[in-house]
This record gives structure tokens, C-alpha cells and sequence, in this order.
């Protein structure tokens, strides 16, 4: 399924996600969360596959924050290059976050992405309230 979704997301991955030249790690991610036990307990993975390849998934994390002394349900990766699949993968994981009784989901927006106000604007439909902006500096 990384693979598949590295090949859909080059150009996008480059130009209209996150900023200063930081891509997604395809072999880091395989090399980290591909174990059984982390994909059963802090590792949530829902994908479409259409004609042999996969063209959405979204992956989210249990966050055990200490911080704030609670689960959070974390959006890793929501991608998707199939409309009528992206929002159903979404509201899947929001029915299973709630099902796993997580107190919390946190969601993001990139800034780069050219959908970044529509996207804004589902998250607050879906009752979504905005926690924080986050800045990034290359050191």
C-alpha cells in the first residue's frame, strides 16, 4: 500500500504538503509500523485498493499522550487520489476511534495543499474545533 500511494503522490508529496522539502519516508514508514503488534494495538490502517493498486489510505496512531494524560486518536497519513473513497476512509476511523473509546482525534491541514480550506471547512462541519498551529524551521 506505500508503495502504491508513493507512486500516486510524487508531485504532491513535493509541492503541496508539508514545507521545507520534507516528504513521507515510504521505506521508514514500512520499516517502522509493519509489525503485527503495533498494527493490532497503536497502528490503525484503513485503504482503498481499485484495479490491483491502492489509491487512498489513512493511517492513525494511538497517541498515549502524557501530556495531557489521555488517548488521542492522531491522523499519521490521509491521502487520497479517489474522491468517492477519501471521506468514507475517514469517517470509518472516526467510527472506530469512537467504537475503541480513544477521548480524543486530532486531525491536520498542510498548508501547502491547495484543498487546505475546504479541508478546514469539512473538519469544522464534523464539528472539529482548530487546537493549534504548528512552525517548522530547517536547523
Amino acid at each position: 500500500m506505500c508503495d502504491d500511494m508513493r507512486e500516486l503522490i510524487p508531485h504532491d508529496d513535493m509541492y503541496e504538503a508539508h514545507s521545507l522539502g520534507l516528504t513521507h519516508d515510504t521505506e521508514g514508514i514500512k520499516a517502522n509500523y509493519a509489525n503485527k503488534h503495533l498494527l493490532a494495538w497503536d497502528v490503525f490502517v484503513w485503504a482503498n485498493k481499485n484495479n490491483k493498486k491502492y489509491d487512498a489510505c489513512g493511517i492513525f496512531l494511538n497517541d498515549k499522550n502524557i501530556k495531557f494524560n489521555c488517548d488521542i486518536f492522531s491522523e499519521y497519513v490521509w491521502i487520497s487520489k479517489n474522491p468517492r473513497v477519501g471521506f468514507k476512509i475517514l469517517k470509518k476511523a472516526i467510527e472506530f476511534a469512537r467504537e475503541k473509546e480513544f477521548d480524543f482525534i486530532s486531525l491536520s491541514v498542510l498548508e501547502n495543499n491547495p484543498n487546505s480550506e475546504k479541508i478546514e471547512n469539512l473538519y469544522k462541519k464534523l464539528g472539529f474545533v482548530k487546537d493549534s498551529t504548528t512552525y517548522l524551521a530547517k536547523l
